[in-house]
């Protein structure tokens, strides 16, 4: 390899990292955010306990907090059981026990709520996991 083809590569390989680099600081920002539920046991007898967990996680600069809702059969309204503390650049955690009140199916979710300060009454829903299902007997 010559030394003028050498610096003719080496010149290129520099270009090609500096417009990589700049291609990277140039893309657009997006808010990251994770949600997560567990919740146990998945049957229960009339009266007994449910203990749930939800832990959320979010970058962007609105006030966020993560709840545990509950809904009896599949029409029901989501209800809140438990919620955790609005929280700038967060989501938190929360732990709550429920009581199985009547026969059927118990329908559990974790939600992520955003407002715009920590007083906000009416914060919009970010994310929301997947139901979890706990068979009533």
């Amino acid at each position: 390899m010559t030394r003028h083809h050498r610096r003719t590569v080496h010149c290129a390989l520099i270009g090609a990292v500096a417009v990589t680099a700049l291609g990277a600081t140039a893309a657009p920002a997006s808010a990251k955010s994770s949600l997560s539920l567990t919740a146990g046991p998945r049957s229960v007898g009339k009266g007994g306990a449910v203990h749930a967990t939800a832990r959320a996680s979010d970058d962007n600069s609105s006030f966020n907090k993560v709840c545990v809702q509950q809904r009896w059969s599949g029409t029901a309204p989501w209800r809140n059981v438990a919620c955790s503390k609005p929280a700038r650049h967060t989501g938190g955690a929360v732990n709550a026990t429920v009581r199985a009140k009547y026969h059927g199916h118990l329908s559990l979710r974790a939600v992520l709520l955003e407002g715009r300060s920590p007083q906000d009454k009416h914060p919009r829903t970010r994310s929301a996991s997947r139901p979890i299902t706990i068979t009533v007997h």
